[in-house]
């Protein structure tokens, strides 16, 4: 086979960029693997540091999903009607008879 240029390119040539090209795609994967796991332990390490936990009246935003929910919509209602920053002080189930 020839080049553009005229000189011969055989088939150990072909192989050698075919090998080179692989090489350079594990490379890469290689490095794409080691930023992922990199960042997913500093992010491990960033969340455990940033880990808030509800003070002791407010135990029910670690069993209940719909009551984060529901203080997160507050939050953001709050500050929208208002356009001041809100904070959260305390937050309770109140059980309502549905009949």
């Amino acid at each position: 086979m020839y080049t553009p240029m005229g000189e011969s390119f055989g088939i150990i040539d072909s192989l050698l960029v075919t090998l080179i090209a692989v090489i350079i795609v594990f490379a890469v994967l290689t490095v794409i693997i080691l930023v992922t796991s990199a960042s997913s332990k500093v992010i491990g390490i960033m969340d455990r540091k940033s880990n808030i936990n509800p003070r002791k009246e407010n135990s029910i935003l670690k069993d209940d999903e719909d009551a984060v929910v529901a203080s997160l919509v507050a939050t953001i209602d709050f500050y929208k009607e208002t356009k001041q920053n809100a904070r959260l002080v305390s937050i309770k189930k109140i059980e309502e008879d549905i009949e």
